[in-house]
């Protein structure tokens, strides 16, 4: 009786001590799906860049437009005019990530241009002051629309899209309906213009996209606006102050916004009344699909200007073949649906993966526990 319960007492010391099986070496593992999940998520990240270089070059050496488009003259309109897009692009972007839209940036745009130009050309006051007043009014509108957001609650599309209205009627008044010119010839050289071969408002862009990217992705300030974002029940519980950040992150947009406004007064020498609206739609467009490149899934500063420049570059290579004039809002505006809709897709797949990758765990643990 003794000898079998030794026995088995050696037995069970020997599978308790027993060496547990040691995976293979990490160069001799394959893992067929961790190398297509790899492959797929390379595609999707730089799938808006590779497409971009991919149309420069059929615009380029298309019969139709090859005469036009790779020249310097066009290359460089392409750039410096839809760097006042992607300003006004970082400004939708900073309240998306926050979990609010703003569709009052075209107006705010067009409204500081307007403002700036009056400023200037009718009542004298030299560029920076005029300048100044009007970014401020962008940060105020901006303000204005985040308390209403924040504290009163209403649905930040309802807000914004009510503001732009009320903005769009002050353009209306103030300029009388008519395009302000008379702009100081200062303000036109310092915005446009060259150097080192590429247009002043590409730094003017570049110098943005830096300070959004920096402010969002490495400071506490970035850190908040993604988490409230994300969840904003969860952010008041930890004791992020919602309502404030929201309405800093409307008033982050609002400036911006004022900030193309100024650039497009510069590039243009004039302000028209019906310049604003313009631009709200093709933000839009960019953010979104900016939101499937670089950083699939989230919104990112880098994606965006990327989706600004692509969507640049199809309209301006299907103008220069001939297109009709109806082809540029159209295209704008199914631009916007594709991109809502890959973004979606591309979220929810996103939303997928880890899911999954949790109940596989989950069985996993369950196996080794019925096999121990």
């Amino acid at each position: 009786m003794s000898d079998a319960s030794s026995e088995r007492s050696n037995m069970s010391t020997t599978r308790a001590e027993a060496p547990a099986p040691t995976d293979p070496e990490p160069g001799l593992r394959t893992h067929p799906r961790d190398l297509r999940s790899q492959v797929i998520g390379a595609v999707e990240r730089f799938a808006v860049p590779a497409l971009l270089l991919v149309l420069v070059a059929v615009f380029s050496l298309q019969p139709a437009t090859a005469e036009r488009f790779p020249t310097q003259a066009n290359i460089q309109n392409l750039l410096a005019g839809q760097a006042v897009l992607g300003i006004a692009a970082l400004a939708v972007l900073i309240p998306i990530i926050a979990g609010q839209y703003d569709l009052s940036v075209g107006a705010i745009l067009g409204a500081s241009s307007l403002l700036s130009a009056g400023l200037m050309a009718r009542e004298g006051l030299p560029p920076p002051i005029a300048i100044g007043i009007a970014i401020a009014a962008g940060v105020l509108i901006g303000a204005i629309n985040g308390i209403i957001v924040a504290h009163l609650e209403v649905n930040s599309l309802i807000v914004t899209t009510g503001s732009a209205t009320v903005i769009a009627g002050f353009v209306l008044w103030y300029s009388d309906s008519q395009t302000i010119v008379g702009i100081p010839k200062s303000i036109t050289d310092a915005i446009v213009g060259e150097w080192l071969h590429v247009p002043k408002l590409v730094y003017a862009l570049a110098a943005t996209a830096l300070l959004v990217y920096v402010v969002l992705q490495h400071t506490p300030y970035g850190r908040y606006l993604h988490a409230i974002g994300s969840n904003a029940r969860a952010s008041r519980l930890v004791g992020l102050g919602v309502p404030r950040l929201t309405v800093s992150a409307l008033m982050f947009s609002g400036g911006l916004a004022a900030c193309a406004g100024v650039a497009q007064l510069g590039l243009q020498g004039s302000a028209s009344p019906q310049l604003g609206p313009g631009f709200t739609l093709p933000a839009l467009s960019a953010v979104f699909l900016g939101s499937t490149a670089i950083k699939p899934g989230k919104f990112n500063v880098l994606g965006t200007l990327f989706a600004v420049y692509l969507v640049a570059v199809i309209v301006n290579g299907l103008t220069l073949a001939g297109a009709s004039d109806w082809v540029q809002p159209t295209f704008n505006g199914l631009a916007l649906l594709g991109a809502v809709v890959l973004a979606a897709l591309v979220a929810r797949s996103r939303r997928r993966g880890p899911t999954t990758s949790r109940v596989l765990t989950g069985l996993r643990l369950k196996r080794r526990t019925r096999a121990n």
